[in-house]
């Protein structure tokens, strides 16, 4: 039985908003267990706030700060001071660091050098491509919320095809043709045959380069967001799967 990745969760309370809370806790989960799960803030920020609720909700611990010079945010100091305690009691495999605040982005990669997963969580419009390229993966949390809930309207099929359709335009997420461009690539740069490479393989190598692809931003032309990865690479013309039902997934470019 594989054991499952242990994840420190550490939240910016001054720069998210507690709306995404739900769909931060469901994201994070997917990549392990959260041993840590800790919020960051000053008073006023947490206090009689929406945050308050989620705090007891999500059993959030609450890290409360006193800016004692204007103009410094004590709470990002915390923050990563706390990244480096839990890191060096070697207890986590990896780190979930959701905020926006390109201030952290010499955090990510610091947690990067130690060998250590480093997951980041924002808003499209906030976060810098510094500080995206300085994770493992970032997950535009914005995105995901507004997809979910044009999901939950059935009925307002319009609706759901622009939200889609704008969300594979957010943030610095890479355009549907230059993904397309760069499966080829992974494809033809395989022992430099371009032999059919594997879907797992393809998937790994684009979250490499693009360390905020998720198939979620984009859609079907019909408006209908993808989930998976396999029939996001299959609706390209240029491409060609084969394997499945228990074999081996491969991409090939077609001739």
């Amino acid at each position: 039985m594989t054991q499952e990745k242990r994840f420190a969760l550490l939240i910016d309370a001054e720069n998210i908003s507690a709306q995404y809370a739900d769909y931060i806790m469901e994201e994070v989960e997917q990549y392990g267990v959260c041993s840590y799960k800790r919020i960051y803030g000053s008073w006023d920020r947490i206090v009689r706030t929406k945050w308050e609720k989620q705090i007891g909700k999500n059993s959030l611990k609450a890290m409360m700060q006193i800016n004692n010079t204007k103009g410094k945010n004590a709470s990002d100091s915390a923050l990563i001071i706390d990244a480096m305690d839990i890191l060096y009691n070697g207890n986590v495999d990896g780190f979930c660091i959701v905020s926006s605040d390109s201030d952290f982005t010499s955090l990510a990669r610091r947690l990067q050098e130690a060998g250590v997963m480093v997951i980041g969580m924002g808003e499209s419009d906030k976060a810098t491509e510094a500080l995206e390229n300085a994770f493992d993966k970032y997950v535009y949390i914005d995105v995901l919320a507004k997809q979910a809930a044009k999901e939950e309207k059935k009925g307002d099929d319009k609706a759901d095809s622009t939200a889609a359709a704008d969300a594979s335009k957010s943030g610095n997420t890479p355009s549907k043709k230059a993904v397309e461009e760069k499966i080829k690539q992974i494809i033809m740069e395989n022992d430099d045959q371009g032999k059919p490479t594997d879907l797992g393989q393809i998937g790994n190598e684009l979250q490499r380069f693009y360390k905020n692809f998720d198939v979620r931003y984009y859609n079907h032309k019909g408006g209908k967001q993808y989930k998976y990865l396999k029939e996001f690479v299959d609706d390209f013309k240029s491409l060609e799967i084969k394997g499945g039902k228990g074999q081996g997934v491969y991409v090939s470019i077609k001739s």
